[in-house]
Order: C-alpha cells, then structure tokens, then sequence
C-alpha cells in the first residue's frame, strides 16, 4: 500500500474512533434514567469523562498523521490544553460531588473541539496568515467569565454554558483560512508563469514591501562580451594576450569573453605558471615570471597597486553600465578592459510592474558602484550598498536590511529557471547553503513575479474580509452559547457553515482573479 493511503486510512481510522467515543460521551449525558435509578450505577461516574479522554487520545493520534508543518501547531497545542483542562476540571467536579449530567457536558466539549480541530486542520491545511492564538485566548475567557456569572447565579446551568461559550467561539479554522483560495491562486500563477509555489508563498509574498534583484536575473544570458581593450604603453593586442593567459585556467564568464575575443583577434593564449583566483575581485596570476592581477580596484588596493589612471578612464566606461577591469603586470597598471552583457527586454518592465504592485526592487551587483547606478537607472531599480567580495545576493539583503529581510530574485546555479527565495534572517549564514525557493518561473518569464505579487495582494485583502467575517460569527456563536440560547450541538453545525463561506469565499476569489487576468 502506497505510503499516502495508509497514513489516509490511519487518519480515518483514529477519525471513527474519536467519533465513536465522542457520541458514547453524549450519550451518557442525554440518557434519561428510568425512575428511581442512578445514572452512577449504570454509566459510573467517569463515563463521559472516560468516552471524552478516548475521544481526544484518538483525535490526536489523528492529527499526527496531518500535522507535518509549525504552521497549524500553535492552535492545535491551544485546543489539545484546552480540551485537557476541560477533561480535568470534569473529573475534579465529580470527584467534589457535583450532579453528573450538566458537569459531563465539559467532557463533550473536549472531545468535540479535539474532534473538529482534526477535521479542520485536514479539510483546510494550516497557512502561515495568523496563528489564532489571541482568538483562542478570547474564547478561554469568555468561558471563565460565562462560568463564573452562571456559577453565582445558577449553578447547574454553569458547566453547559461555558462548555457552549468556549466550543462555539473557538477558531477552528482560523489557520487555514485560505486552503480553499490558495488552490484557486495557484492556478492563476501557473497561467502566469510562476510554477513550483511552496505553502506560504502567497503568505510571505503579499507581506513584502522590497525585492532585491541580483544581476544575473535581469540579463539574456551569461554570456559577456568584451567591448573595450585600452593598453597603456602596448598594443591592444598585447593586452589582450596577457588578460586572456592569465584567465585561461577559468571558466568565469569574463575569462570565456577574453578567450573569445582572443580567438577572434587571432592572439595566442598561453597558460599561466600560477592561478589564483579572488571571488568577487578578480584573479591573481604568475605568467612568464611576471604578476598579472586582473580585476578591480579594490583588488589592486588590497595589492598597493596605484590604480589612479587606470580609474580616471574606467569612470567613463562604468558611467554605461560596463564591468570595468584593471590590468595590472609586475606592479603596474597597463591598461583597462570594458565588458558588458545583455540586457533582458522586459527587464526594465518588470521592474516598473514590482513598483506598481507596491515592492520596491533593488538591484544587487558585484560592479562597481558607478556601474551598478548605470544599470539601475536602465531598469528602474534601487541600488544596494557597496557589497562585500564575493557576497551573494541574499547576504547582502540580510546586511543591509537586518531582520527584515526582503524576497530575493535570483538565477539557478543551473541558469535554466528563476528563482525567488524567501530569505529569513536567521537561515542565511556565511558558507550555508541557501533556503529552497518558494517560486520558480522560466527565465523568459520575469513578469511572473509582479503578477505573483498581485495574486498574493489581492487574496490577502479577501482574506482579511473572510477572517473577519468567520471571527464575528464565533463570537456570536459564544455569546449565544454563553446566554444559553444555543446547546452545546451547534457547534458542528457553526463549523459546517464556516466551512461553507470559506469555499464561497474562494469561489468568488477565483472569479474576480480569473476576470482580472482575463482582462489583462
């Protein structure tokens, strides 16, 4: 048997179970005994608190099988203590003497709130909107209070109207809210490019208010080409020779540009007696006894190289968007090397379409910083801060924004897919590899993601009307259950209707979603 239909089968086994022991708990309260007979002799004094402990055993059981993600534990550990501490305060009243049949309606209510939490979280799959804590916490107090006012003025009337208060405002399904939407979503984003969407996606998506957007995802291709070659004492191609020989044991896109334009000039490569790359700086090499460094200032800084003349020329070159490398042999520097990509086509649309959909893109780069506001002026996007050598573009979302750190639009290690990554502070460190992406598209599709961003928005806002809606509704149920206008038994019939406008509500979500891409 395929392992997802047994842990299937197990569920609905404990399922039965849980119901099974629920409806002997109701029955040992709503039996009516013949005259002159006690009801200890013939259920015993535990029954309903017996019936409801196995009820709430086997709804657990049950929700181990669906309960795979932090996402929906919170609530549920809120409603396993719940349902506990109703089964205690039960067992407590018999042991005091208090008459049976209204303080066993507390064993009912903790069996059917551990009941209905494992139907729920099954039907609707916990998101990562709102855990129902606060929620929770209100409908713990209503039930005090509820008990406390009865307690004073009817005692026998105290154990069903707070079992009542509490069932009947208890957010059940507060965690899933948006299971029944997100379907509906998904398959707006498929049809918008987005594919591979984690759980939260939507979530995390419809929360941020800034991207960075690393280099690499706004160009055609890895392919860089080399555009200007300006030797100081020599001839350009004696410069090229010696760029491209100290380059040739690597397979960076620069060193790929060198070789090439090498091959076109006809110019001999030769292989250096040393390699010694620096990421993010260039490369250091031993070539016919001499030092060749080739990479940025920063680089040639670190080695005393002066660098003054080399970057009076490069500011010119960097002022349109061009990596700009120095060329520097035993100590000194002899010429320049300007070398561009391609840029995506739509690129500077994207980044347009992200600001109207309320996230502010910024552009994250190795170049210098005069290249790097070149490019972000071509596509309209922001600048980051001077990055750190070899820094990814998520290190340098987490340096520069802290805690909060934004979504981040890379290219795969493969460059066949994009890749947007939900980068939590706590999960980037130096040398550890990076969290999995919680959406990918084509690298042709880089429209995708604004209209991930619109779908995420747009099912936020229906979110905050349903929450809404199902949150007065148990606070009615509770009052109503608190003022004893409602049993106990509304509470199954409460949790069906809240599950009917959860699917209305997705079906008018999907409605409006497929009318607005419609008209786009």
């Amino acid at each position: 048997m395929p392992k997802s239909t047994l842990v299937t089968a197990l569920w609905l086994l404990f399922v039965c179970l849980a119901l099974v022991f629920l409806a002997l708990a109701a029955e040992v309260v709503t039996t009516t005994m013949p005259a002159g007979e006690d009801p200890v002799q013939v259920f015993g004094r535990f029954s309903a608190v017996i019936f409801g402990m196995f009820s709430s055993i086997f709804s657990l059981l049950a929700l181990s099988f669906s309960l795979n993600t932090r996402t929906g534990r919170s609530l549920t550990l809120a409603s396993i203590a719940a349902s506990a501490l109703l089964l205690m305060l039960t067992a407590l009243l018999v042991v005091a003497g208090t008459p049976a049949v209204p303080v066993d309606l507390l064993a009912v209510a903790a069996a059917c709130m551990m009941v209905l939490r494992a139907l729920g979280v099954v039907i609707l799959p916990p998101r990562g909107d709102r855990s129902g804590l606060i929620e929770a916490g209100c409908s713990l107090t209503l039930a005090v209070v509820t008990a406390a006012f009865w307690w004073t003025f009817e005692p026998a009337t105290a154990p069903g109207a707070a079992a009542a208060a509490l069932l009947l405002s208890w957010p059940h399904l507060i965690d899933g809210i948006n299971a029944f939407a997100d379907k509906i979503f998904h398959r707006a984003a498929l049809a918008a490019g987005a594919r591979d969407l984690t759980p939260g996606a939507f979530t995390r998506i419809a929360r941020a208010r800034d991207i960075v957007i690393d280099k690499t995802a706004v160009m055609s291709g890895p392919d860089l080409m080399v555009t200007n070659v300006m030797a100081f004492n020599n001839e350009p191609k004696t410069l090229l020779a010696v760029a491209a020989s100290a380059e040739a044991q690597s397979d960076h896109p620069v060193a790929l540009a060198l070789r090439q334009l090498a091959s076109q000039w006809h110019v001999s490569v030769k292989r250096p007696d040393r390699f010694e790359p620096t990421p993010g700086l260039g490369v250091v090499a031993l070539l016919g006894g001499q030092t060749v460094v080739i990479g940025t200032t920063d680089l040639l800084q670190k080695l005393k190289i002066d660098s003054f003349t080399a970057d009076a020329i490069a500011r010119s070159l960097e002022a349109d968007g061009k990596t700009v490398l120095r060329v520097a042999v035993g100590g000194r520097v002899v010429g320049v090397l300007g070398l561009e990509g391609t840029l995506r086509q739509d690129a500077g649309v994207a980044g347009m379409a992200l600001r109207s959909e309320g996230l502010t893109p910024w552009l994250h780069s190795g170049d210098s910083r005069k290249t790097r506001e070149a490019l972000a002026g071509m596509l309209g996007l922001e600048v980051l801060t001077d990055p750190k050598p070899g820094e990814t573009a998520p290190e340098a979302a987490k340096r520069q924004f802290g805690p909060d750190v934004p979504l981040v639009l890379t290219l795969s290690g493969d460059r066949s897919t994009l890749e947007l990554r939900d980068c939590a502070a706590d999960d980037i460190r130096e040398g550890a590899p990076l969290p999995s992406p919680i959406a990918v598209s084509n690298t042709d599709d880089i429209g995708a993601f604004p209209a991930l961003k619109a779908l995420a928005t747009r099912r936020s806002f229906l979110a905050v009307h349903a929450r809404r809606l199902l949150t007065g509704l148990w606070a009615l149920g509770g009052i109503c259950g608190a003022t004893a206008l409602l049993p106990l038994a509304a509470a199954p019939v409460l949790f069906s209707l809240c599950l009917g406008i959860l699917w209305a509500y997705a079906r008018i979500s999907a409605a409006g979603t497929l009318h607005k891409q419609a008209v786009a």
